[in-house]
Parts: structure tokens; sequence; C-alpha cells
């Protein structure tokens, strides 16, 4: 269940966050046409990343790395569109001073785009919550099995945070912006959006330079450390809003509004309470986001014990180059995981794993011990004899191992021949790049 949990709330969360500043600021500074924008804009972006997460699953067209990068790439130019755009049109925009026909336009140009980057933002950051639910039937067991129950409320859990947190940040900005703190709420847009920019470009970094598409020591280093500290852009989120919050707070009480009747007056008040109200929210989401940063990884980290990496046999050409890795079936054929390590030339240390699928068949799975979801996070045996993955925790129908799809282990080419596994060392070049140096 918290697997689930975790997972949904550091992929959306922090983007959630942002969405609802966005729209927020977009909603109260636009006419009714800017509003109409920014909500297609959102409908698209949860369409396009539909669309990414069935093509990155399937396989059908092209590399999911390659299918990423267009998603970074597309919000960092239009997160300087945007820049650019406020620079333009941002005062007209802001305070509707100017050509009437200048001021129209920058609440038709503004919101467009900051729709198109709200969609990029969830092209990046939903495919994987799309595919989630589809790894809840663990171990063949159902859908009415207690582990796909659990896995489906951590899921739904997830979704919630998020959600409820894209409303409050909302609310929060918008009491914002009726209160007069205008100034505040654009600042913080401008602060959420770069915040979300600077990780996307790690994002981008992390995808590009081990793949040497760029050649950089110091953004690959930026690239993870950016990665590994992912959750403080959260955090960082939640404490810019959290300002606007108390100042909300103070003001409810300092404020002193004119008013004509009663009727205005509560009016008045109901408004300072829906900022206070969602100021809270907000402040629970945020102790939601530490403990699923914290205590409920650690509640959730389970004890792996992990197979030893063993050595296969290495065949080599006449001229003294590996050319072949060998594996005798009778080392791995007692139904549990095996590990096998091999580092190539270029100094990947790439792993690929054995297992029988059913006792007396001679049918084993064989695959890179790393996913197209999960990377090189590899698997495990639990207890149960089952194959589960080490980061998301889902565990692996054995039959399966050895198709694509999923969580599955990457396939590779073999053979198998007068009682070995044999795989060509070429097949470990080819896909050592889903291994870090």
């Amino acid at each position: 269940m918290l697997t689930y949990l975790i997972n949904v709330t550091d992929d959306m969360l922090f983007v959630s966050l942002v969405l609802g500043v966005i729209l927020a600021v977009m909603d109260t500074r636009s006419g009714k046409a800017g509003k109409i924008i920014t909500r297609s804009g959102l409908a698209a972006g949860f369409i396009i990343a539909a669309v990414r997460s069935y093509i990155t699953n399937t396989r059908r067209l092209v590399g999911g790395w390659k299918v990423g990068t267009y998603g970074y790439g597309a919000a960092l130019a239009l997160f300087v569109l945007l820049i650019a755009a406020f620079i333009i049109f941002g005062k007209k925009f802001l305070t509707k001073k100017g050509k009437p026909g200048l001021v129209k336009a920058s609440e038709i140009i503004i919101p467009t785009v900051a729709a198109l980057l709200a969609a990029s933002y969830l092209y990046c950051a939903m495919p994987n919550v799309y595919v989630y639910p589809f790894k809840f039937d663990t171990g063949g067991n159902g859908v009415l099995s207690t582990d796909y129950l659990f896995r489906l409320g951590g899921y739904l859990a997830g979704i919630i945070v998020c959600l409820v947190s894209a409303v409050s940040a909302y609310k929060l900005i918008s009491v914002a912006v009726i209160k007069g703190s205008k100034k505040l709420s654009v600042i913080s847009f401008f602060l959420l959006n770069t915040m979300l920019a600077v990780y996307n470009f790690a994002k981008l970094m992390l995808v590009l330079t081990p793949r040497k598409i760029v050649d950089s020591v110091e953004l690959f280093n930026f690239a993870s450390a950016s990665n590994n500290l992912a959750h403080w852009y959260t955090f960082a989120a939640f404490t810019i809003l959290a300002v606007i919050g108390i100042v909300i707070w103070v003001r409810s009480y300092t404020s002193k509004e004119p008013y004509s009747t009663n009727a205005q007056h509560r009016k008045q008040r109901s408004v300072w309470r829906t900022g206070k109200r969602y100021s809270v929210t907000l402040f629970c989401c945020f102790v939601v986001a530490v403990l699923c940063a914290t205590w409920f990884v650690e509640l959730n980290n389970e004890v792996i014990r992990e197979a030893p990496t063993e050595e296969p046999v290495i065949t080599q050409n006449a001229d003294g180059t590996d050319k072949e890795l060998r594996v005798p079936l009778e080392t791995v054929s007692d139904g549990h995981l095996h590990r096998f390590g091999y580092t190539t030339l270029e100094g990947y240390p790439t792993r690929f794993i054995v297992v029988l699928k059913q006792e007396n068949t001679g049918n084993y799975g064989i695959g890179l011990d790393a996913c197209e979801i999960c990377g090189e996070a590899g698997y495990y045996e639990n207890k149960d004899g089952q194959v589960v993955c080490k980061k998301c925790g889902v565990v692996m129908n054995k039959t399966t191992i050895g198709m694509k799809g999923g969580c599955n282990p990457i396939i590779i080419d073999y053979d198998i021949e007068d009682g070995e596994i044999i795989i060509p060392v070429q097949e470990m070049v080819k896909n050592q790049s889903h291994f870090k140096k």
C-alpha cells in the first residue's frame, strides 16, 4: 500500500502544486477565454501523458527514453517562452492597463503559453501514474486479492493527496489575489515554475549525460544531486505557499475592509475563512509529503536478500575479445533467482538474471537485471520465492519473465545448447546504457 502512495506523491505532488498555482493566476488575471484555454491545456496534458505511457510501455514507436526527452525539452522551451511573453505582455496582463487590443491579446497569449506549459508538465510526470494500476495484480492472484486492494488503496490515497494539494494551492492563491496580495501570488507563480524548470533540466541531463549525448561530468553530477534531493523541490514549493498562508492568516485578523451591510461583511469574512481553511489543508498535505519521504519509506522497506552476483563462463574470439557468456543449467535449476554480472569494455557493470519458471519444465526466465520503468534497480527473491522489483515492489509473474512490458526484465537474446545458457557479449554491450558506470 505504502509503495504506491510514495510513488504517486513522488511523481505528482510537486507538479500538482505548480499546476494549482498556474491555474489560479491565470483564472484570476484573465477573462473567460483564458480560463477555457488553461483548462484545455490541462485536459490535453492528461491525454498526451496517456499516449506517452502507451508508447513507452508497449514500445510501439520509439524508445521510452527518447519519448521522455521530448517532454523535458518542450517544458524548458515553453518556460522560456512564458518568461518572454510576460516581459512583453506581463504588465498589461496583470494590471489591465494599456491599449484594449493589447490587453485582450495578453489575456490570450499568456494563458495559451501557460496552458502548453501545464500540458508539458503532465506529459513529463503522469505516465508512470497511468501505469501503476496495471501492476496491482501481483503474482496472478486476481483483482479481488488482498495485495491488489492494498495497492489500489495506496494508489488512490496518493491521487487524493495530490488532488487536494492542487486544489488547496489554487484556493490559497485565489484568495491572496482577491484580498490584495497580487504581487505575492505572481512571485510564487514564477518561483514555482522556475524550480520546476530546474528540476526538468536536471531530469533531461540525467537522460542525456549517461548516453554521452551531452558529454559533461559536471551536468551529470548536478543531475544526480538533483535527483537525490527531489523531495526538497516539493518541500520548497510547500514553504513558498506556506508564506502566503501565513500572510492570509495574519491579514484576516488585521485587515479592516469597509462594508455597507452585514451581508457584505459576512461575505468578506467567508473569503478569509476559505483562505485559512485551505492553508491548514495544505499544511496537512505537507505533513503527508514529509512522511512519504521519511517514515513511510522506512515502514515500506523490506529487508532485501539479494542473490549474490555470480560470474558466467566467458568464451573468447580468436583475437582475444569476449564472445559469449555461458551459464550451466545445473547451476540455475534450483528454482531460485540467480544474478550474473559482466563488465563491458566501456566500463558498464551489466547484470542479467536467470530463474527456472516451473519445476521439471526446463523453461527459464532470462533477462537484464533492469526494466524500462524502474531502471537498473533490479530484482530480488522474497521469502515466498517470488521475484520482486527492488524499486516499486511489484511481484513478477515468473511465466511472463522474458516478455516485454510493465516491470518485466528487459529481454535479451540467448540460446540454450548442450546444457548451457549462451548469451552473446554484444547483447550486453547493446544494453549497457541501462546501467550506470
